[in-house]
């Protein structure tokens, strides 16, 4: 070769495996499944804000028809509940927003002296109820409604990863069947035999 000559630079071409039709199901139904991923995604969000939404209207609501009322403890709590956790209860007086004295029984601190004063919630006709629920609620809600729908969503993506599957192993078990059925007499030497 001279100096003005050069050897031939063109790309060559890039030699593609050959794609059988399982081959193009499982892009297809990667695509799918990667798909169904991104929405998961989505629906876990508004999920989560759902149920946020949801239980901060009613933390907002039970704050609005529940009025903190100041009572008289007419007995004494014991410093222990009889059961482990549970919230300790005794009588208590309150007048009520209409001016009448009322007694009743009522959630209060323990180890609550007769004649102290203890907060208890009341509603609009002036009868106990219970405490409205708290600032943490609407983050306990979220969190429940996020991991229901993670576990349900990945739930869904598992089985269809697994149909995927089951799919595609019966595809190419055929294909590797018809493509055997084709080459195998070349390789057993039987090809041509017939026409001895």
């Amino acid at each position: 070769m001279g100096k003005d000559e050069q050897p031939d630079r063109r790309p060559r071409r890039q030699r593609r495996l050959p794609h059988r039709r399982s081959d193009r199901i499982e892009a297809l139904t990667t695509w799918g499944l990667c798909s169904l991923a991104a929405v998961l995604v989505v629906v876990v969000a508004l999920a989560g804000s759902w149920a946020h939404n949801a239980a901060s209207d009613e933390v907002r609501q039970e704050h609005g028809d529940r009025q903190p009322t100041v009572a008289v403890a007419l007995s004494s709590v014991p410093a222990v509940a009889t059961d482990r956790g549970a919230p300790a209860y005794g009588d208590v007086r309150w007048t009520a927003a209409d001016g009448s004295v009322r007694t009743g029984t009522a959630q209060v601190p323990p180890m609550t002296a007769a004649g102290n004063e203890v907060t208890v919630w009341t509603n609009d006709q002036g009868e106990l109820v219970a405490p409205p629920l708290g600032s943490e609620f609407p983050l306990v809600m979220t969190a429940m409604a996020v991991v229901f729908a993670v576990a349900l969503g990945g739930a869904v993506l598992v089985l269809a990863r697994a149909g995927e599957q089951r799919l595609l192993g019966r595809l190419r078990a055929a294909e590797w069947e018809a493509e055997w059925r084709r080459v195998e007499p070349g390789w057993s030497g039987r090809e041509g035999s017939e026409r001895r």
